[in-house]
């Protein structure tokens, strides 16, 4: 045989040689650029290979162009149906062919069109969508995004812009956000955002995510709300609390009376923040007694301040139902404040002289008061408030001062009961006793004539013998 010329080199599996390395390089050369094959498709920067223009406006006539490409928005689990119809145009009974238009004109609002953007992002997401593994729905992890791509504050928008193009990922991606995002904290702003996109399924959950935690809401978050939303939240938690009260019967409870105070607090913020949706009817609906028997001292005065702001002539004056619940409102701010401050700082001089020669006797040009009525109304209700403290603290004291002086005297009437409660007993006993022996002398007696009467028998059967 002839010899090898490979001489005493050994050979592994498949004819390779051991302890050799690979004899070709897959980049080294010049015939290989690595910069070349990493390029992707991207709508941002160069957009030489774009074949297809979207021009977004808004209403305020601002326009700005998005070259991108078809591939990308109509095909794969990013992709929009909306686009995907778009770029394909139905022929006339020949199938679906290519739309040659090239371009498109979308017309979104202000905050849609800022956020336009982040919906190509997430179509365009190569990163997340070659990670994909299988065909498991749980495992999607073709819609996953970086941890900072969704906020609270942009949420509500992607998923108007995920239901308008119809991208069911973004939709499927954004909803799980929502889900983890939505809290305590972040309800207010989910429920507003909501409303102005009239998202209501959103807008449910968002609505009970703030009832069911309405004592832990940021107070400046909650009156930023629109009044119908404010409103409705508001009348929730008031029926919550109607009804956990009928099934506790226990309108005085600690948690109540400091959700009480939380939310006259809110409703007293609400009405600063926003003094034109102020009247009559709605100040006393949501101030209820019923949902709101405890006012705490700060909302009380501005309650007050309220009130002297109203119009006169719009509060039903007489023996009317709205003047009634007026009085009643204002007797409770009264006492809320005399409660906490004490009757002793009420300045009943400085009170009659703003009464006599203050905005109560302020006229009109026609020379009528114009606010005596309330004005009035506020002085009775604050002057009677401190007199009822006054006179419950008198009362306490002289309470006080006869239970200290009758100690003495009570625990003697005491003994001295005491005393004649054992008397009467020992003269029971005694009675008893004497009525015990009388019935012994009669069963004595008896027995004897028992007696007797049994001689008298033997006698008689004695001498009828004889005979």
């Amino acid at each position: 045989m002839p010899s090898s010329s490979l001489g005493s080199y050994a050979f592994g599996s498949c004819g390779a040689l051991l302890g050799e390395s690979n004899f070709f390089s897959t980049e080294d050369g010049d015939d290989v650029d690595v910069s070349k094959v990493v390029k992707i498709l991207s709508w941002r920067g160069d957009h030489t290979y774009s074949d297809w223009t979207i021009i977004v406006t808004t209403n305020e006539v601002d326009s700005r162009t998005y070259h991108v490409h078809k591939s990308i928005l109509s095909v794969g689990p990013r992709s929009s149906q909306y686009f995907s119809k778009l770029f394909l145009k139905k022929g006339n009974g020949r199938g679906d062919r290519y739309n040659q238009s090239q371009s498109t004109k979308i017309e979104l609002d202000g905050q849609d069109a800022d956020l336009f953007p982040l919906l190509l992002d997430f179509m365009y997401d190569i990163k997340h969508t070659n990670d994909a593994t299988s065909d498991d729905d749980e495992s999607l992890t073709l819609l996953d995004v970086d941890d900072d791509f969704f906020t609270t504050f942009n949420a509500v928008s992607l998923r108007h812009l995920a239901k308008l193009f119809d991208c069911e990922g973004l939709k499927l991606a954004v909803n799980k956000f929502i889900g983890k995002d939505l809290s305590f904290k972040t309800g207010p702003v989910y429920l507003l955002q909501a409303h102005l996109y009239e998202d209501d399924r959103l807008i449910k959950s968002a609505r009970r995510s703030c009832i069911e935690n309405f004592s832990r809401l940021d107070t400046g978050a909650i009156t930023r709300l629109p009044l119908e939303l404010f409103r409705s939240i508001l009348t929730a938690v008031n029926e919550g609390t109607k009804n956990r009260n009928s099934a506790l019967d226990n309108i005085n409870s600690k948690e109540e009376v400091v959700l009480s105070c939380h939310l006259s607090e809110v409703v007293c913020q609400y009405f600063e923040k926003h003094p034109d949706r102020i009247n009559v009817q709605l100040l006393l609906e949501l101030t209820n007694e019923t949902v709101m028997p405890k006012i705490a001292y700060e909302p009380a005065i501005g309650f007050t301040a309220l009130v002297r702001e109203l119009n006169p002539n719009n509060v039903e004056s007489g023996d009317s139902d709205e003047w009634r619940e007026l009085v009643a409102l204002c007797q409770r701010c009264a006492h809320a404040v005399v409660e906490e401050y004490g009757w002793k700082d009420f300045n009943v001089t400085a009170a009659l002289e703003e009464y006599t020669y203050g905005s109560c006797c302020a006229t009109s040009n026609d020379g009528s008061s114009s606010s005596t009525k309330l004005d009035s109304l506020l002085f009775a209700t604050s002057f009677a408030a401190a007199l009822d403290r006054a006179q419950s603290d008198i009362q306490t004291k002289v309470s006080n001062n006869h239970d200290g002086s009758t100690t003495a005297s009570s625990s003697k009437k005491q003994m001295e009961q005491l005393q004649q409660q054992n008397d009467n007993l020992r003269w029971q006993n005694q009675s008893m006793k004497k009525e015990v022996d009388r019935y012994k002398d009669v069963l004595a007696g008896t027995k004897d004539e028992l007696l007797q009467l049994r001689q008298q028998v033997k006698e008689l059967e004695k001498a009828s013998n004889e005979n």
